[in-house]
């Protein structure tokens, strides 16, 4: 997934079974503590303003920064500019009925990593970072191995440097923690995008990551696994809107690998750019991966049918390699807008495509709970049994 000329489908994914590790060698570790060296990284080697770029840029109307920017104001009731407790004001916030509708605008650059992880552990306990540290996770061969092609373009993530270190750390938390799952391709440049957006809080990019996997509004644990469920979810689900909504864009020969696979498996971060990236994350923290991911990419196909209708397969090849190879031009703005206002996917669909599925193919534990995702309380009651049966290890290491 690291190698720009190789397709995900083309590069094995590692997993490894999970068994006790043969020595109680005490994993070996810098201190913990969040940040240190890395924001004097960031504002050395890319720019003093570096989150500047992550802000939504110029867009629709309906999400141009200005309009952001005044709304955000009006919500806390001062200017942006001078907020000096930005936790309190996310506090302030979090529980008013337009704060998501805040977010979709792109959280001006202070408040995004709050905005994130409130929507993400809100309401849910922590669960112990240190404890999966203390000892090295069995996979740890093959998180070495990604963590050399992640961003290295990134001063953060070049060579050797503390970025690398942090996302090597988290990336072992995350296999212990979650042992039958353990660590997948993918995961790293998940883990480094929290990483980038965090300013590298490693102890909050950990308790993101495991509600990303395990929360009832993302499972990504279901992109990870055997068989990686949820893509085969996503993909059949998208196919079939894309049937319904752009017959005429005819997809029969070309192959998922080359396209609709590295959207999914990757969160965008491998064929965005960054920045736009980070703002379609700004959609998946409200909506949830699993509605958010096929809305986004339903309204990326709405925004660039023109261009992809006279693709050929090679194109699809070529444009999806990378941000620095694509042709492909579109407004990251709009993407949000159409998502939002076009492809907007109701619980009653999720859960009738679900039971379909489960009823023509064999049925798989994905699909056992999605099924109920149209009653959100049986939904939750469903996947926290779940959850709790098969990843309860690391339950018992709440904080």
């Amino acid at each position: 997934m690291g190698n720009n000329n190789v397709c995900l489908a083309e590069i094995p994914v590692y997993r490894t079974h999970h068994t006790s590790p043969k020595s109680k060698t005490k994993w070996k570790r810098e201190d913990l503590k969040s940040g240190s060296c890395i924001q004097t990284l960031v504002d050395k080697e890319n720019n003093p303003d570096f989150f500047i770029h992550y802000q939504c840029g110029q867009e629709l109307p309906q999400y141009r920064n200005k309009l952001a920017q005044t709304k955000w104001s009006e919500a806390v009731n001062s200017s942006i500019s001078t907020i000096n407790d930005s936790q309190q004001t996310i506090d302030s916030l979090i529980d008013k009925p337009e704060f998501r509708e805040l977010v979709l605008l792109g959280p001006p650059k202070q408040l995004r990593w709050l905005s994130w992880i409130n929507l993400l552990t809100k309401s849910q306990p922590p669960i112990s970072y240190e404890k999966y540290l203390e000892n090295p996770p069995t996979d740890i061969s093959n998180i070495i191995k990604d963590i050399d092609r992640t961003f290295v373009d990134n001063a953060l993530f070049s060579h050797q440097s503390c970025g690398q270190e942090q996302l090597k750390r988290v990336l072992c938390a995350i296999s212990n923690a979650l042992p039958t799952m353990g660590y997948c391709q993918g995961m790293n440049f998940v883990c480094a995008v929290l990483l980038i957006v965090s300013g590298c809080d490693e102890h909050q990019v950990f308790q993101a990551f495991m509600q990303m996997l395990i929360n009832e509004q993302h499972l990504l644990c279901f992109a990870f696994s055997n068989d990686m469920p949820l893509h085969f979810f996503l993909t059949s689900l998208i196919h079939y809107q894309i049937r319904k909504k752009f017959p005429k864009l005819n997809l029969s020969d070309i192959s998922d690998s080359f396209w609709l696979s590295k959207m999914i498996l990757s969160l965008f971060t491998y064929v965005f750019k960054m920045e736009d990236c980070i703002r379609c994350w700004d959609y998946l923290m409200v909506r949830g991966m699993i509605r958010g991911i096929p809305e986004l990419i339903l309204a990326f196909i709405d925004a660039t049918y023109t261009q992809l209708c006279k693709f050929q397969e090679e194109d699809f090849a070529y444009n999806f390699k990378g941000p620095e190879t694509t042709t492909i031009k579109f407004n990251v703005g709009e993407l949000i807008y159409l998502a939002k206002s076009n492809h907007t996917l109701d619980r009653s669909f999720i859960s009738k495509f679900a039971k379909k599925m489960r009823d023509k193919n064999n049925p798989s534990q994905l699909l056992d709970l999605l099924q109920y995702y149209n009653n959100p309380q049986l939904y939750k009651k469903q996947v926290s049994f779940y959850i709790n049966t098969i990843y309860y290890q690391f339950l018992t290491n709440i904080i």
